[in-house]
């Protein structure tokens, strides 16, 4: 009943703790394109977290769910964002994920959508490849669309898991705000690495942990469960 309480109560506070500034009005004009960028690239290494996951857990569905935070401010703001994945074990070895959910921010609302397909291999199933496309919609000045492509290997350890993974992420940007410093489509790719720590408790998974490519740096707090 306590691991169950837990996991509602955390659940439920990523309603209330998010923060994040979406808008372009809110920045110099002057250093628009620049701002849009590393708005856009630290969406992007957001959305490219995915499900971890060892190939001897059977668990039928997963739920994931915690909060990214850059370790900048940006515009003044800290960023602190939610995230929140499902997981459905197809077979021994190959595993699909969704993920939607909304943000209420002061002046926007965002949809974020997106599915993957993850594949686990190797002679203890510790490796896995990942691919992943997810959306931002919804926002007043933009929309963003993200496609990640991962490899991680899953490492067990006497009191906790350990994860290390690189992979890359592509995102493209689609305007609505007018503006001259501003041009109507931004892309780019993002390589980057992570890195994460996982200590079971009872029925569930705590967990810490990085993304960081070379400029951005995301923290992270999660908890998964798993469903028979």
């Amino acid at each position: 009943m306590k691991t169950l309480l837990v996991f509602i109560f955390f659940l439920i506070s990523i309603v209330f703790c998010q923060s994040a500034d979406f808008r372009y009005d809110n920045y110099n004009e002057y250093k628009l394109r620049k701002s849009a960028i590393k708005i856009s690239h630290l969406s992007s290494l957001w959305l490219s977290d995915h499900i971890s996951i060892k190939q001897g857990e059977n668990e039928r569905l997963i739920v994931k769910f915690g909060y990214f935070s850059h370790s900048k401010k940006i515009n003044d703001s800290r960023w602190i964002l939610p995230d929140l994945k499902f997981g459905l074990r197809i077979s021994k070895n190959l595993l699909t994920s969704g993920r939607f959910y909304g943000l209420h921010l002061k002046q926007d609302s965002p949809q974020i959508i997106g599915a993957g397909i993850h594949y686990t291999f190797g002679e203890n199933g510790f490796w896995m490849v990942s691919f992943q496309k997810s959306a931002i919609n919804g926002l007043s000045d933009f929309r963003l669309i993200s496609s990640s492509f991962n490899l991680e290997k899953y490492i067990e350890k006497s009191k906790f898991d350990l994860v290390i993974g690189i992979g890359s992420s592509t995102f493209i940007n689609r305007s609505y705000y007018a503006s001259s410093f501003l041009p109507n489509k931004l892309d780019k790719n993002i390589k980057y690495a992570t890195l994460k720590i996982l200590y079971p408790f009872r029925k569930i998974k705590l967990g810490i942990g990085t993304r960081f490519s070379s400029d951005i740096l995301l923290f992270n707090i999660f908890i998964s469960k798993g469903f028979q």
